[in-house]
């Protein structure tokens, strides 16, 4: 069966496909949006502790499942937490989702293209952040203002630190470019801060908070410098960026709702609970698509464009790789992606010391790497509640965070499961009494928290370029293909290029 002409369909509903959507149904184009969830946002939604509880375990094993996420422990067991209601009055976002720059990035530029995010009332609750160093911790470089203890290091060794936060400002795309293939490590040895153990982590810290990768030897130093240059630095200048980090007020659901509605406003079409069997091409030009709607019917959808936000390195379960180049094929199906350990524990009292209750907390040894993992262990955590105090109910606290991992580790359910119970002890070592104050805990581990890792050999523009080579209409969109920034913001950087590509306006990224 065959339905109507759209002039374009989009493939998932995630930051990447939402953000193309809206572009293109923003410029009057008749789009349909196709989503196998029952919402939108792909790993950027929000699950209510009550929901949770009323459809129990097997239906959220299930939604992480969609997102490439398993369940690998909880605390106490799920019955007894369903059981006990522990749940109730929270909501969990679908692993770590504190906001680049307080939703101040690359977002905000979609935002205000199309109304959505805080023109639509969607309010962010900002933080900075602070990085633990062996026993003691200092807060990060922010607005301009660098940790005493950090300054008198920086100025007793001359040392080139602040480097790595201001030359950005004097580059242009061939030094971005140049820099994509060099290491944070290479960099840094390369002007000595590797000798100061202090200053090496905290940017070790920083690194990896940005680009999800543990190694700093791996991390592409180009991708962090575009960052910088391009969207960190100038916003702050100007003043429309405040605070390095923060919270979407009442879940990161709300913002990818924002856009979902303003697509729906520009006269998008949505079709939850669809998921696509295969990419329909004729005569090297794609024609649509063919659908499994939530009914059980199968229909062929046409559309001269198809816009996929599937992860890449999946396209060709989705249409004949005979119709692309052989080294596209290999080199895409090779991307690597990067997973995470992302736990919740539900809190009944605090044990961390209160001037850290409203930081981004980081230590880029949470678990020693030994022979069970390739690199040292990195994490991340945020008392959630306290800067958005919506995710709990009242009384009781959300710390959230998250621990970045190999895909391969990611997969390797024996050593996830030792992995988050030293998460456990790590934050008791760190937080007397932590053990005792928690209520319950949720373990969920993704091995494909980004998509394609922001490594050496494969950050920014060596990524999958968002149009196809050989064949006329397909694009691709997300974290997996050409894009910058963290996380999220890089999702919605590479909808913005893939738009541009397919409209000819300029969005401003490239």
């Amino acid at each position: 069966m065959k339905t109507n002409l759209y002039d374009a369909i989009v493939i998932g509903a995630g930051v990447g496909g939402l953000t193309v959507a809206a572009l293109l149904a923003h410029q009057g184009r008749k789009v349909l949006l196709v989503e196998k969830s029952n919402r939108v946002g792909g790993r950027a939604k929000t699950l209510g502790g009550r929901e949770i509880l009323e459809h129990g375990e097997t239906w959220y094993r299930d939604m992480l499942g969609q997102q490439y996420c398993w369940l690998a422990k909880t605390i106490p067991t799920f019955p007894e937490i369903q059981q006990n209601r522990l749940l109730d009055g929270y909501r969990l976002d679908l692993g770590y989702h504190g906001v680049s720059l307080n939703g101040r990035g690359y977002f905000y530029d979609l935002d205000q293209i199309i109304g959505s995010g805080e023109q639509a009332g969607v309010r962010f609750a900002g933080n900075v952040n602070a990085t633990y160093i062996d026993e003691d911790w200092y807060l990060d470089f922010h607005a301009g203002k660098l940790d005493p203890r950090i300054n008198a290091i920086v100025e007793e060794n001359e040392s080139s630190f602040l480097d790595f936060y201001f030359s950005a400002m004097k580059m242009g795309e061939a030094d971005f470019r140049r820099f994509e293939s060099v290491s944070l490590a290479q960099w840094c040895r390369e002007r000595g801060i590797d000798r100061q153990h202090v200053l090496y982590e905290m940017l070790h810290a920083v690194g990896t908070l940005i680009t999800t990768i543990n190694d700093p030897d791996e991390i592409s130093v180009g991708d962090i410098f575009r960052y910088f240059g391009e969207v960190i630095n100038p916003r702050f200048k100007t003043g429309v960026a405040r605070y390095p980090s923060g919270f979407a007020v009442g879940g990161i659901q709300q913002w990818m709702d924002s856009v979902r509605d303003r697509f729906l406003h520009f006269s998008g079409e949505l079709w939850l609970e669809t998921t696509v069997q295969e990419i329909l091409v004729a005569e090297g030009k794609v024609r649509g698509v063919k659908i499994r709607r939530n009914n059980g019917s199968t229909i062929e959808v046409e559309a001269p464009i198809v816009v996929s936000n599937i992860p890449t390195q999946e396209t060709f379960r989705y249409i004949d790789r005979a119709l692309f180049p052989v080294e596209y094929v290999n080199r895409t199906e090779k991307l690597k992606s990067y997973g995470s350990i992302a736990p919740y524990f539900g809190l009944k009292s605090l044990a961390l010391p209160q001037e850290q209750w409203k930081l981004g907390m980081k230590d880029t040894l949470v678990i020693p790497k030994g022979n069970r993992f390739s690199h040292d262990i990195y994490m991340c955590w945020n008392i959630q509640s306290q800067t958005d105090p919506l995710c709990a109910p009242e009384g009781k606290h959300l710390l959230t965070a998250y621990a970045p991992v190999t895909e391969d580790e990611a997969r390797d359910k024996e050593l996830m499961f030792w992995a988050c119970e030293q998460i456990v002890e790590y934050l008791e070592r760190r937080y007397p009494g932590f053990k005792e104050s928690i209520e319950w805990a949720l373990f969920p581990v993704s091995w494909r928290l980004e998509g394609v890792a922001k490594d050496v050999n494969q950050a920014g523009t060596l990524k999958t370029p968002v149009r196809a080579p050989n064949l006329e209409g397909l694009f691709f969109t997300g974290d997996t293909v050409k894009g910058y920034g963290v996380a999220m913001d890089c999702a919605c950087a590479a909808g913005l290029i893939c738009a541009s590509e397919i409209t000819g306006q300029d969005y401003g990224v490239y």
